[in-house]
């Protein structure tokens, strides 16, 4: 199996592409640490987990906070000793506008979740990585931040942030057995996309005709590049950006 005894931790595991993830990881072998801000929800996740065979532990965990990400930190070292791979799924969009009409308030908290959080969270996987002999670490990023975006500076501001902090992580530790790559998303059908496509099905449907491959991405399409990623199968590839837009970006 392609993580067989890993300990892996997925923060942002509560839901969607985290939640895709975790369960995928587990079913590859891996004992996964399943992070969110929400308890129950974690919870939730292991107790799949759990139920398909696989190990799992859910931690509750606020990414934007310093002292509860070295409290999850301080957790996986005292309960397993080590951490080999990581996913960090943060982000959320606070809303839409014109750069020069966004609040000042709407751009900090912007960057504190969707920069900042992953920032926290690599600071402290790293030397507990370098402990364990190396490990990978992957972030998630946007297609947002490959290019652009019309009244989302923020949010796309922020995601091209990441892609520049995951080459410096690889060119900073790579020769200690380090990897971090990042993957960019386009639309990905998480149950928050499922619910705007239900509420606005032509919108959703001009953007569909747009990608080459005319449809949109799955939540496990993403967990298998993820679980690629963090797996020694990719142990060639470090500090790449990898869009998984059906071929939009291009």
């Amino acid at each position: 199996m392609q993580l067989q005894d890993k300990i892996c931790l997925v923060a942002g595991a509560s839901s969607g592409m985290g939640r895709a993830t975790a369960l995928a990881a587990a079913e590859a072998g891996a004992h996964v640490v399943v992070a969110a801000r929400r308890a129950d929800a974690c919870e939730e996740v292991v107790k799949q987990i759990q139920a398909a065979g696989g190990h799992g532990q859910a931690i509750a965990c606020d990414a934007t906070q310093p002292e509860e990400v070295e409290a999850l930190i301080g957790q996986i070292k005292n309960d397993y000793g080590q951490l080999d791979c990581a996913f960090n799924n943060l982000g959320n969009i606070f809303g839409n506008s014109p750069l020069h009409e966004t609040p000042i308030e709407r751009w900090h908290e912007t960057i504190a979740l969707n920069l900042t959080a992953v920032f926290l969270l690599i600071r402290v996987q790293l030397p507990l990585m370098i402990a364990s002999g190396g490990g990978s670490i992957v972030n998630n990023s946007s297609t947002a931040g490959l290019r652009g975006t019309p009244e989302m500076g923020d949010y796309s501001a922020a995601k091209a942030g990441l892609i520049g902090l995951t080459k410096t992580v690889c060119a900073e530790y790579a020769d200690r057995n380090i990897r971090c790559n990042i993957i960019a998303p386009g639309i990905i059908m998480t149950e928050a996309a499922e619910a705007i496509k239900d509420k606005l099905p032509d919108l959703f449907e001009k953007l569909r005709q747009e990608i080459p491959s005319k449809r949109f991405g799955e939540m496990d399409d993403v967990a298998q590049l993820v679980l690629w990623l963090m797996s020694d199968q990719s142990r060639h590839l470090n500090g790449v950006t990898l869009p998984i837009d059906g071929g939009r970006t291009a």
